[in-house]
């Protein structure tokens, strides 16, 4: 995974942000730990950053799942445009 991940930069960002959709913070540590060690770049642990809900899910969740739902999809769209702009700059500046 971890060579998948540095050799597509693009994909990474992706998958940063599909992967913040997963509730709670194991996900989140996961990809600090990649980052910390240069295996992926920081626009994807950008996008994971912002599209992770963290444990604040799960309550929701139990108490209505179509607000939880939103909930993911609007922290998933900045997630998104936030991550691939932080991409672009990252690749034409540094």
């Amino acid at each position: 995974m971890t060579s998948f991940l540095t050799q597509t930069g693009l994909s990474a960002v992706i998958i940063g942000i599909l992967v913040g959709i997963i509730p709670g913070c194991g996900p989140q540590i996961i990809f600090v730990t990649l980052y910390t060690k240069g295996l992926i770049p920081f626009a994807a642990l950008l996008a994971n950053a912002i599209s992770q809900d963290g444990d604040a899910l799960f309550p929701l969740i139990a108490i209505d799942k179509k607000s939880a739902l939103w909930a993911t999809i609007l922290t998933t769209i900045p997630a998104i445009i936030t991550g691939l702009i932080a991409y672009f700059i990252e690749i034409n500046f540094f």
